[in-house]
């Protein structure tokens, strides 16, 4: 029987590690199953996925243009992280060392959002591109091939949508979906006119759904009421818009409840959520997004220092939010939530490593979470997230042979090979420029 020729073979993995499982996300004991395939090869035509077995068999069937042998080596899909703060001006690492040291007043999540807002207000639209687009390619290669992308760092409208039409703007392998983020904190100028600010965030919705397929509110004690975010919520729906929700972080505000009752794709943060709002968001269907990366900078696990003496940490309990989501029924995904103050990381493997190390989870756990319910949260878990065939070909070679050795170890870049819409985007852990720059998303 004649051969047919695809695109790219990818051949002789250790494992080939598919992390398949429904659409809607995996969930309960389910989590603890990840399939592998030793020896396991991949055909790959057009940037989709024609077909996964046995090196020996995709050999025997298919002719390629292109052949990677991976060599014994790890194939994963691609990360997901859908929750990142993209585009911002300046930086915060001043004020992190006041958190760590005590010197100087303590850091609180408004002011130092607030700082960050003004060095983008000032910041030139070509600066704020460039950033971006060094931080994509950071991303991608730490295997990173889609990502969520927030605004919030405009706090006025026009600075709103000006940070969306940027996102737009964006040419890269990482695939960048945006989110509108109107209510982020309250800005200085309306500390008197919350009203008014929540009528502007509604005015402007109608141009924000032109741009983003999501808008997002914080609800939270430090941020916007329920009510506050569910006005901007329902307009949002009303236009066409999927939600998102930055959800009691600081306190129970609500958050997880509101996300349910909007039938929000993900609720974020969720740090003191009850079990009451965990149980509506399974029934919702909406993800819980866990954001290790945050707690680990902003040290909640571990004792600070005051006055020269020793608090006891802020939030000891984190380690239990995973196990109460996941026995509440919930869809549990990751994410970096990649910003200038609370996470400024752009790696998604420093986020499974830590959520295996702070949140006690399994290997297979981190990894469902990171690829196929990770793209649930972003509405994409039937067109990614998973090795599975007719699914956009998001690939990776590591540079290990097991998928627990990827969380084992940390610290250090462990992607060799990244591959994007079925094309080759990065090797030995760097990305190729010409690949990248002339990237053009499929339809």
């Amino acid at each position: 029987m004649a051969k047919r020729n695809v695109d790219l073979l990818l051949l002789n993995s250790g494992e080939l590690l598919t992390c398949a499982g429904p659409a809607e996300g995996i969930r309960g004991a389910a989590l603890e199953r990840v399939e592998r395939l030793e020896g396991g090869a991949v055909a790959i035509d057009a940037g989709r996925i024609v077909a996964i077995g046995p090196s020996e068999q995709i050999e025997r069937q298919f002719d390629a243009t292109e052949r990677i042998d991976a060599g014994g080596r790890l194939v994963s899909p691609g990360l997901v992280d859908p929750h990142s703060h993209l585009l911002y001006g300046g930086t915060r690492h001043e004020e992190y060392e006041s958190l760590l040291t005590s010197r100087g007043a303590p850091p609180t999540m408004e002011r130092g959002i607030q700082s960050t807002v003004r060095r983008t207000r000032d910041a030139d639209d070509a600066a704020l591109q460039a950033q971006a687009q060094a931080d994509l390619d950071l991303m991608l290669a730490h295997g990173t091939t889609t990502l969520e992308a927030k605004t919030g760092y405009g706090l006025r409208m026009d600075d709103e949508l000006r940070l969306l039409r940027l996102t737009a703007t964006l040419r890269h392998a990482v695939d960048v979906v945006p989110t509108f983020l109107p209510l982020h904190v309250l800005p200085d100028e309306y500390a008197a006119r919350r009203g008014d600010y929540i009528g502007e965030a509604i005015a402007a919705l109608p141009q924000a759904a032109r741009l983003a397929r999501y808008c997002d509110v914080s609800c939270d004690p430090s941020c916007f009421t329920a009510d506050e975010c569910a006005a901007v919520g329902e307009a949002a729906l009303g236009l066409g818009m999927r939600i998102r929700v930055h959800a009691d972080q600081t306190g129970d505000a609500g958050g997880a409840a509101l996300a349910a009752r909007l039938h929000a794709s993900a609720a974020d943060h969720l740090d003191y959520a009850n079990d009451e709002g965990l149980r509506a968001m399974a029934a919702a269907g909406t993800v819980a997004t866990l954001l290790p990366g945050v707690t680990l900078h902003l040290c909640e696990m571990t004792p600070r220092l005051r006055n020269g003496s020793l608090e006891a940490p802020s939030k000891p309990f984190l380690p239990q939010l995973a196990r109460r989501a996941i026995d509440a029924g919930v869809v549990v995904a990751l994410s970096t939530d990649y910003n200038p103050g609370s996470c400024p990381t752009q790696s998604m493997q420093i986020v499974m490593q830590l959520a295996a190390r702070l949140f006690r989870l399994s290997y297979a756990a981190v990894w469902n979470m990171c690829t196929l319910n990770a793209a649930r949260a972003l509405d994409l878990s039937h067109d990614r997230g998973s090795i599975e065939l007719g699914k956009r070909a998001d690939l990776l070679v590591w540079t290990v042979p097991a998928h627990g050795l990827a969380i084992n170890r940390f610290g250090v870049n462990q992607v060799d090979t990244v591959i994007a819409a079925g094309r080759v985007v990065a090797r030995d852990g760097r990305i190729i420029d010409s690949a990248v720059r002339s990237f053009v998303q499929p339809a």
